[in-house]
């Protein structure tokens, strides 16, 4: 140790601020970029990774984490028991070296790898982190939205340092998903969190992973440094920061200039758009594993009649809000999973736009007019998106009120389950039992996902969880996915695409479908 306590170690808050007569000179352009609140060095040379996210970052807790740039950062902090293969999305080892299974499907026995430290003197990684992780999790004190995830989990025992074994409550042919390095499947230090306290971790996370947090500056940057101890070998860079630039068009001039490296979340169409046709950068586009959800809350009145569901599905004019306000930069989605799915059918009810047939449904429900919160967080595209369809809402009757809450609020006033209504997407692990657990299972009532208060596929989730071999997994989820769409919990807004855009000299770069990125594998190619 070099004389700094863990504590110092974990990680320090700068609240220092910018000196805006550094600023005086810059070009028109580079003003936008100074906006956002960070400096621009004379230089950044190689081997400094420089990222942008759109947002600045609120809770890096596994536990409790939420929003890509949160999850985006915190993936290069985290390891899980297994991960998913960047290009293929694959199963592969990463702190376990391999598993079994037992005969029956409950018991996985996973061998866990040997010499891996903590970040920053934390000590060493054991089974022991494993199960307080999980347990954390499922724990009702720790609020977590994840529990649902883990809810099949009957015990987990640690007969030695290098081994965990975890048995089910049954069968789960998904379980190995649901450990994954992603939200509840990164492990985290008991010691760490019992030294730092829960709410300090959040900020000042401890982790395995490629890089190690050093500092935040809120509202400017977050930097990262390289973990030189990584079990899988040093990163390729010495540090990532990333950097908050909000305004998307100060974001591509800056990737532009060279003054970053990487702009992740690129999601306006104009600027896709502008990026492509400048070829000054690359820009990759890859199918996301998730739909942008309408959630209806069903056990609010009129919420509560399928048929008003129904009829504001009918209502909305998902096809415009696509080839209008996203210029095709989106897909239709026939329900609330993406064809990327191998489970995925589309042999599932249908509502398309027809103003006329949601006037008849209302009507029919004995409904007049009514009002309506759309309830959605302060980040670009959500609260731009509400706009339209409130307009869609009062063509049909409905007086759409639109309530757009900073994340904070947005995530406080979604997991008391009292909104009406929220835009929402479950980003995560390419297995269709994330947003179905997440969205539409019981376990999952506030403080989880199902918002919707939705409880009408329990059996169906038990067969599915128990199904064995692509065909009859298959078939389970399909029936899951017709009669989710037939009830309407949910009204899928569109598939979503992930867009990032590098400069030249990024070499290394893999998309992933995550709505992440991992800095890993990337090397800076001289200019």
């Amino acid at each position: 140790m070099d004389g700094i306590n863990r504590k110092e170690r974990a990680g320090r808050i700068e609240r220092s601020g910018v000196n805006r007569r550094q600023f005086g000179t810059l070009l028109a352009a580079s003003a936008l970029v100074a906006g956002s609140g960070w400096p621009l060095p004379a230089s950044a040379a190689p081997p400094v990774l420089r990222v942008r996210i759109g947002s600045d970052i609120g809770n890096l807790d596994p536990a409790r984490i939420f929003q890509i740039e949160n999850q985006t950062v915190a993936t290069q902090i985290f390891n899980g028991l297994v991960k998913y293969d960047e290009a293929s999305n694959a199963i592969v080892p990463d702190l376990a070296t391999g598993w079994d299974i037992s005969g029956d499907g409950t018991v996985y026995s996973f061998a866990l790898r040997s010499g891996v430290t903590w970040h920053k003197g934390f000590g060493p990684f054991t089974s022991d982190d494993v199960k307080f992780s999980f347990e954390r999790v499922l724990d009702p004190q720790t609020g977590s939205s994840y529990s649902g995830q883990l809810a099949s989990i009957k015990s987990i025992e640690t007969p030695s340092p290098d081994k965990v074994v975890i048995t089910l409550k049954e069968p789960n042919s998904g379980f190995l998903h649901k450990v994954s390095a992603f939200n509840q499947g990164w492990i985290v230090s008991r010691k760490a969190l019992g030294e730092i306290g829960d709410k300090a971790f959040a900020l000042n996370p401890i982790g395995t992973g490629p890089f190690v947090f050093q500092n935040w500056a809120p509202g400017r940057e977050v930097k990262l440094s390289a973990n030189k101890d990584y079990f899988a070998g040093a990163p390729k860079v010495e540090e990532v920061q990333f950097r908050v630039i909000k305004d998307e068009t100060a974001a591509a001039i800056a990737l532009e200039n060279g003054e970053i490296d990487i702009f992740f979340g690129l999601q306006q169409p104009e600027v896709i758009q502008r990026l492509k046709g400048g070829g000054l950068v690359t820009v990759l586009d890859r199918d996301a594993n998730h739909t942008i959800n309408l959630v209806l809350n069903t056990s609010i009145k009129p919420l509560g009649d399928v048929r008003v569901r129904q009829a504001i599905y009918h209502a909305i004019n998902r096809k415009a809000l696509i080839d209008g306000f996203f210029k095709g930069t989106k897909s239709e989605a026939s329900g609330f999973l993406t064809s990327s799915f191998q489970e995925f059918t589309d042999q599932v009810p249908l509502f398309p736009y027809d103003p006329a047939k949601a006037k008849a449904l209302l009507k029919e429900a004995g409904v007049g007019s009514f009002s309506l919160d759309l309830v959605a967080p302060g980040a670009n595209p959500y609260d731009k998106i509400v706009v339209p369809i409130a307009s869609d809402l009062a063509a049909v009757g409905i007086d759409a009120k639109i309530k757009v809450l900073e994340r904070g609020a947005y995530l406080q006033a979604r997991n008391k389950g009292t909104v009406p209504t929220c835009v929402t997407g479950v980003v995560g692990a390419p297995d269709p039992d994330s947003p179905i657990l997440s969205l539409f299972a019981k376990s999952s009532f506030p403080p989880g996902l199902n918002t919707a208060h939705y409880e009408g596929i329990e059996d169906l989730i038990a067969a599915a969880r128990q199904a064995q071999g692509d065909a009859a997994r298959k078939e389970v989820y399909g029936k899951i996915q017709a009669k989710v769409m037939g009830d309407v919990p949910v009204i899928p807004l569109y598939a979503d695409h992930l867009f990032i855009a590098h400069t030249k000299k990024v070499s290394g770069f893999v998309q992933n479908s995550l709505f992440t990125m991992s800095a890993y594998p990337v090397s800076l190619l001289e200019a």
